[in-house]
Parts: structure tokens; sequence; C-alpha cells
């Protein structure tokens, strides 16, 4: 099978082959099912333990006043995150001293000012593990050895702990079998009791590139995974409407993860990068429907369901959120598999499924009539064996629209804060499709996720080839949105298939001229998809003027790139204030000039103010981690 991009974080990711040889059986085991089967769980291929998942729920070590301590050990042990696969891949954990050996390691909680005793002991055969994240100390333990470490908690924060027998000096370098060695610390403020209804939330990923020390293609292996499983086996997590829901995630893995939650927006409540911890109040807590994690990162957040459903929370870079190897035809391929379950065939890795209820004694959601109706064309060129099919959206206007008439991206869908639109999507390709409205608050069976969306058996279907599909809602809030497919993304997403949503406050009108959205995605354009702004490498300039103010509406829909902005005036850095992040107004008592640069995530949204002071050339220029550079010029006059 040939090779995939997996994600790019700060420098490219290695192309090549995904897990092979790997047998899917036919049941999928659902639920709290799941860790049942990890407490019978045979030893792994070379006769070690299995790793348990571990959901963070219970602390581990001993407490005694102010006095916390923790044993662990460092071991091999094998590791399912699928659970269903015929094999295990051999991987370096952690586990409490006695214990079983855990992914992500046992979790270390404790007070703000409680002194931690901390007992390491090295049971990798010929591995010196070098261990980070305990105080100020890092660890060397040859095999066989133990080290100790005390420090007192002195900051309150989510923290990473890990650890490395590969001399990698960060976790942005760690793909092998140590990238396993990683754990969560959580202390708390001083007298505050934590919280049970709190989730902690470890990412890890391993990659294993053919060239690894056992031979055998089982060992060629990328696995990602949400507190040691990967989905459809992941935790469900389950809410009334109404719950305040806090989670704290903790990126442990070597690659970037932009998450995105569906249907409501969440508070930013404090980021750290693994050692130190900042929190954010009043004004500072940023409201987004998606986050950018960079290696090494935390994040403390919270929300709210407001609506009763099925949702997702997963990474936004779509290798990440796909199963690779691609499973059998009689369940993976997206032309014949049965359309219901799309979401545990058609995706994998990282992603959370939530389920939200009405509480009895709650009066139903009431949706307005439609003031406005919309027809969406979903589009594809006809095939090419030569170029990259392109796909993505057309509007019906007065005459019909040509089925093969490609605009990428989609155009401009234009909605006002409070009125509801109803948007009929037809399908005129000869592939399933669905339609996601990222950043939406909407009724769960619109949000786009075949198979998923909705509640009980009225769930989202795939829009079939000739057939359409009708959603409505009522955007709550003015901002800047994106609609994209949320099937074959690998395909679909990267060749057009998106398209920028602005909602505006009532009364106002969108002026192009002024309102100016740059949306970074792929596109065909010639004979090749890319990374281009609006659909082209090379767009054309555009005029401005000076005293006048402008909306730059900046989006990343990419299928899996980091990517950064500057601003530039020759060498010049300029400055921007911000306005909007992901359809969220930023509070007015931040919104003040900055530097005109920013680093962001895919399924990101931003909106700056800019008003040009001086005539002549700028240029705003885009980074894209492991592609190169986009330009969009500005004549101002």
């Amino acid at each position: 099978m040939s090779g995939r991009k997996r994600g790019y974080g700060d420098a490219a990711c290695p192309v090549g082959p995904f897990v092979t040889k790997r047998r899917l059986r036919n049941a999928v085991v659902l639920g709290t099912c799941l860790f049942a089967l990890w407490s019978c769980a045979p030893a792994g291929d070379d006769g070690i333990a299995l790793a348990i998942p571990n959901d963070n729920r219970t602390p581990a070590g001993a407490r005694n006043g102010s006095l916390v301590r923790l044993d662990l050990e460092a071991r091999l042990a094998g590791w399912r995150p699928d659970l269903v696969v015929d094999s295990a891949v051999t991987v370096q954990v952690f586990a409490e001293a006695g214990g079983a050996p855990s992914i992500p390691g046992p979790l270390l909680r404790a007070p703000q000012g409680a002194e931690i005793h901390v007992m390491i002991r090295n049971r990798i055969p010929d591995s010196t593990l070098v261990v980070y994240g305990f105080g100020p100390d890092t660890l060397r333990i040859a095999p066989g050895s133990g080290a100790e470490t005390r420090f007192t908690a002195d900051r309150s924060g989510t923290f990473l702990y890990w650890g490395a027998t590969s001399g990698s000096a960060g976790t942005d370098a760690r793909t092998g079998r140590d990238a396993q060695l990683t754990g969560a610390i959580v202390i708390d403020p001083p007298g505050v009791e934590p919280d049970p209804r709190e989730r902690i939330f470890v990412m890890t990923v391993i990659d294993i590139l053919p060239d690894s020390t056992k031979p055998g293609p089982l060992e060629d292996i990328w696995e990602l995974a949400i507190n040691g499983l990967s989905w459809p086996h992941t935790e469900r997590m389950a809410y009334d409407v109404g719950d305040t829901v806090r989670w704290r995630w903790l990126n442990g893995s070597y690659l970037p993860h932009p998450m995105h939650l569906h249907g409501f927006h969440f508070r930013v409540l404090s980021k750290g990068d693994g050692r130190t911890d900042t929190r954010y109040t009043g004004d500072e807590a940023r409201t987004v429907v998606t986050e950018h994690m960079p290696s090494g990162t935390t994040m403390a957040m919270e929300w709210v369901p407001t609506r009763a459903g099925n949702w997702l929370f997963h990474c936004h870079m779509a290798p990440h959120i796909t199963p690779f190897p691609e499973r059998p035809d009689s369940v993976r391929a997206h032309d014949v598999h049965d359309v219901m379950q799309h979401a545990t065939t058609g995706m994998a890795g990282l992603v959370l499924g939530i389920i939200t209820t009405q509480v009895a004694t709650a009066q139903a959601e009431t949706r307005p009539p439609a003031a406005r109706h919309v027809r969406l064309f979903a589009q594809a060129a006809p095939f090419d064996s030569i170029r990259p099919r392109a796909h993505g959206y057309a509007i019906a206007r007065a005459a019909e629209t040509a089925p093969d008439a490609i605009l990428s991206p989609g155009p401009v869908l234009v909605l006002t804060r409070g009125e509801t639109t109803a948007i009929t999507v037809i399908n005129r390709t000869d592939e399933p499709t669905t339609v996601h409205w990222h950043g939406m608050e909407l009724e769960s069976v619109f949000d786009g996720v075949a198979g998923w969306s909705g509640a009980g058996s009225n769930t989202a279907p795939l829009i079939a080839p000739g057939d359409s599909f009708a959603v409505a809602f009522t955007p709550p809030r003015a901002g800047t949105f994106i609609y994209h497919t949320h099937m074959d993304e690998t395909a679909q997403l990267a060749t057009g298939m998106y398209g920028p949503m602005l909602v505006l406050e009532p009364g106002e009108s969108f002026d192009p001229a002024t309102d100016i959205v740059i949306m970074v995605g792929g596109a065909v354009d010639g004979d090749s998809a890319s990374a281009t702004i609006s659909g082209r490498r090379q767009p054309r300039p555009r005029t401005l003027r000076t005293g006048t103010t402008y909306r730059l509406r900046l989006v990343n829909i990419l299928t899996a790139e980091v990517i950064s902005f500057r601003l530039l005036a020759g060498n010049d850095t300029l400055t921007w204030t911000p306005v909007a992040k992901d359809g969220a107004a930023i509070h007015a008592t931040l919104q003040r000039a900055v530097p005109a640069t920013l680093r962001m995530g895919v399924g990101e949204t931003y909106d700056f103010a800019w008003t040009p002071r001086v005539a002549g050339d700028v240029e705003l220029v885009i980074d894209v981690t492991g592609v190169g550079q986009l330009r969009q010029a500005f004549a101002v006059r």
C-alpha cells in the first residue's frame, strides 16, 4: 500500500505505510464493555502483559497529610488501541509499582503545596530511561536501576510527565516505542477539592517506520489514542443538557492537534507547555470551537451542552481521524458500505463521542420557520486519470448550475444572526458526501456526521449521489464559520469541498470590497491539488485604500497543515486588531493593535481589523508547514 501524509507538526511528517497485515474482527465493541475486555485480556504477542487504557479517574500513589508518594516502573507492554485487531505492538509504558502497565501512565494528582516523592524503576532491558516533568530535575535511570526525586507542588495546573529511551529531548521528537511513556500531573489550588465530574484526556501517538528494530510488517505501525484507545473504541461521554462540562487535555504526542467541538463553543480556561500552566480569568478566557494544541501542551476547557443529541470532539487533521490501513471494501469503501455505519467505519484515531440528553422536565427546543431558503450543490469535475478530481460547491441561481461547475472554495454563504435559514444540499457527484456546518450551533441531526449526528434512529445519513438532505439552523452569533464535507476528507476536502459561512448582525450587509475572506485550503489548481489561497496558488493582487478599515477573515481548512500568517510592508511587520475567533467576538478590552503575525491550526478562523495608513505594496505571507509559502498581495493606494 502506498504511503500517506500523517499530519504536519513544525516540520514535515514522514510519509510511509501505516499498519499492515491486521485483520479487523466483525464485531465492534463499544461502551463500557471495552474496559471489561482489558481486565481479562491475554498477554501480548511477546508474552508480556497488555497495557490497560487509563481513564485518569483515579489518582495513583498514596497521600499522607501534605506528603504524596508515587512509585512507578517503566516496562515493556503490548498495546491494542483498536481492541479488535489480532496483534499487539510492543511499547514502553509506565505502571504503578505492583500494578498493571497503562496508557497513559498513572495519574499524579495533589494539592498545591504538597511535598511529592516519586520513585521510578527502569525495567526496560538494555535502555537508559530519561524522565522529565517531575519537578525541576531530569532523571537518568540505567536499566535495572531506580531513581527518586522530591519536589514541592508550588503551582496549580495541568502538567505532563514523560520519558524517553530513544534520546529524544522533547515530546515532539518521540515517535517510537517510548512514545507511550506519558502521563498527567494535576495540581489543584489550595483548599479546592477535585471535581469528580471533571475528566482528563491524554493523547499519544506511535509511528514506527519500516526500518524498526523488530522485523516484520506488524511493527510498521501508526496508532493514535485518547487515554490509550482509538475511535470507535474511545470512551463515550454522556451529559444532560445544561450540565457544565470541564475537561483537561494533554498532548503527549509528537504531532500538533487542533481540537474541535461539534455543535457548541467552549471556553479555554488555561493553556500550558507541559511544565508551566497559564490560567485565564475573566475577559482573557477565549471562546472557541477549535483550539490548536502543539506537541507537549495542555488545555483546560469548559462548555455547556444546550441541545440533545450525538456530538464529536476530535482532532481536525484528517490523517488523525482516518482509518489506516483502509478497511476492507465490505466495511470501508464509501460507495458500498452501510451509510448508517460511516462514523465507525470511516473514522478512527483522535475522536471522542459525546451523547447529550434532554432532561424530562425541560422544554424542547423550537425552531422558527425559515426566512431564507438556499439550494447548495455538491459538485465534482469529470474523472481524469491524469489530474486529481476537483470537488466543490455551487449555489442555485436563476439559471440551472452545470453539474461540473466547480467553485473552490464554495460560494460565500451570508447568513444573519437570529434568522433561520434552510439549506438543501443536493449531491450531484457520483459518490456519497455530507456537509458539516463547522462552528454552527444547531440541532444534532443537521451536524453532518453520517450515522452519528442526531439521536436514536434519527441520525444524519450520507447524502447519496443524486439525493439531497435539508438542514435548517438559526445562528445565535455573528462571525466567520466554515461549511465542509465530513466524508472522505483526504479526497473530498483536499480537493476543494469547503466554503466560508459568514454570519452578520441584523441590518448589516456583506461588502467583499472591505470584508476580505482569506481561506487557505486544498484545491485542484492546474494539474495538481495543493495548498491555495481561496482556490489559487497565486491569487490576484487586491487594491485597497488608505484610511479604510478592512476585516480580514482568516481560515485554515487544509487537511493537515499548520500555517503562519505575517502582514508585511517590505520587511516591516504591520499591526492589526483581533476582532473574533471561531465566530466568537473577542472581548472589547482585548481588541487592541498587535503585531500582525499568527500561527493557526486546521479548522480555526480568526477575524482581524486592519486599516492601512500608508500607500504602497503590502503582502500577507502565509507559511504552510511542510508545503511552502503562499502570498496575497495588496496594492494600497
